[in-house]
């Protein structure tokens, strides 16, 4: 119940954030750099249609809280702490670890070694035993006592093994090593005992996240043979190389969706300019670039993609600069061209020319603003097209690396195990229709609100 309610405050917490906070903070920088941020009475109308219209409204609500909420995982689903304290040493890993993958921050990897925090090892810790460690300091009894018949099994054995006049130097060797091992595991019996003081004494803690478990963690520990089904503690099972398969989902959606953004909004920034150039100046330009996109469309894109993964292992960064120049900007060219076309004629647009507006000027400050109702419209649908291409890609082999959180891997592995693991399939593909559906349902409202037929002028 505490978790519920928790998840619950993290929710609403996120749509404050994302539909509050973030639309404020944009309006006062943009108001700060001199930029006018009050949208047109055109733009204001169509807003409101959209937000009359539930079902678009309350799936981008949804979807856009939940993507924003993304953002933050590894503070909510990671098997790494908030914050772990051991005699007041403290450390932060799963904020090192949030701040690793931010863009433009270099980032080095670091560990937290076992032996700074009561462990035996220079090995990252293992904070679950440290949680368990910090409720019931009596298990490390057992690690001591474990060691205390090693340091006995070792005296045995150097005494049976003393070598002689005749030994070899292979083992006198074995014989050095053995008396080198006591003082080693003494050391480690002391360091036990003093982090069962430090425990004992109220001196550690640690805070994990909701939902401890990482979509990079491979759970060998746990009993049975991966894959595994649902449990209380691993609330959708495991999957065959035994990472939790909710980490995997929910990071997985982050992965998704920001690929299909970063692409959808890369290739109609292109599609944009090359449009524009098409529609503005016509003529041989136009004649000359509609030529060269009707040979590059011919190209089948799928297939350059997977002969070039089955060369290089593509990455996030090169996936993505593969779709945005093979496919993503070229259907949008043809409706900005036309839409360029169309309102170069118009009265505002000679008005700018003959107050000495340049070309670029007059494509982008006055023409662009009143082009812009094909590129909302379409968006959703292109961003429900991309999610499909990345799970499509994963599952065949050719998308992302190895180890990424993927719901096409999943997808994957699902129909191995169909008969005995039917969770492995249910779930990404549960997903993917959820997300897939409510982007569909923005679109759709976002196209009905902006339709010019019907709403073209103020009433």
């Amino acid at each position: 119940m505490a978790k519920l309610l928790t998840t619950l405050l993290i929710l609403v917490a996120a749509y404050y954030f994302t539909h509050r906070a973030l639309p404020w903070l944009f309006t006062a920088a943009g108001r700060a750099l001199g930029f006018e941020m009050k949208p047109s009475p055109d733009w204001q109308k169509r807003m409101k249609r959209f937000r009359s219209l539930k079902r678009g409204y309350y799936s981008y609500l949804i979807i856009t809280t939940l993507f924003v909420l993304s953002f933050f995982l590894e503070f909510l689903v990671n098997n790494k702490p908030l914050m772990i304290n051991y005699d007041g040493r403290v450390a932060f890993p799963a904020f090192a670890e949030w701040g690793g993958w931010l863009p433009f921050v270099k980032s080095h990897r670091h560990i937290d070694r076992k032996s700074d925090f009561g462990q035996v090892g220079d090995d990252e810790v293992d904070y679950r035993l440290f949680a368990a460690e910090v409720k019931d300091p009596s298990l490390l009894d057992g690690q001591i006592a474990e060691r205390e018949k090693e340091i006995k099994d070792t005296e045995a054995e150097i005494a049976a093994t003393k070598p002689g006049p005749g030994s070899t130097e292979d083992e006198r060797l074995d014989y050095r090593d053995l008396q080198e091992t006591v003082p080693d595991i003494e050391s480690e019996i002391a360091a036990l005992k003093k982090a069962k003081e430090v425990f004992s004494a109220g001196k550690a803690s640690i805070i994990m996240p909701l939902y401890p478990y990482s979509p990079y963690e491979h759970l060998m520990d746990m009993p049975g043979r991966p894959p595994t089904g649902p449990t209380r503690t691993n609330i959708l099972g495991t999957d065959d190389s035994a990472t939790d398969v909710f980490a995997q989902l929910v990071y997985g959606f982050r992965v998704s969706l920001s690929f299909a953004l970063i692409v959808s909004a890369l290739g109609y920034v292109i599609g944009i300019v090359v449009g524009a150039v098409m529609g503005y100046f016509g003529g041989w330009a136009d004649i000359l670039i509609q030529r060269f996109i009707e040979i590059w469309a011919s190209i089948p894109f799928l297939y350059v993609i997977m002969i070039i993964a089955s060369i290089v292992q593509p990455s996030f960064l090169l996936l993505v600069i593969m779709l945005v120049a093979l496919s993503s900007w070229l259907s949008m060219t043809y409706y900005i061209r036309g839409e360029f076309y169309r309102e170069k004629s118009r009265d505002y647009v000679q008005a700018a020319v003959a107050m000495g507006a340049g070309d670029w000027s007059v494509m982008m400050k006055h023409i662009l603003p009143n082009s812009l109702v094909p590129v909302v419209t379409f968006a959703p649908f292109a961003i429900v097209g991309y999610v499909g291409q990345l799970v499509s890609l994963d599952y065949l082999g050719f998308g992302l690396p190895v180890g990424t959180p993927s719901w096409g891997v999943l997808m994957d592995q699902g129909m191995q195990y169909i008969k005995y693991y039917p969770h492995l399939i249910l779930t990404p593909s549960i997903a993917l229709a959820v997300t897939l559906y409510l982007v569909v349902q923005i679109g759709e409202a976002v196209r009905e609100a902006f339709d010019p037929k019907v709403f073209s002028r103020l009433r």
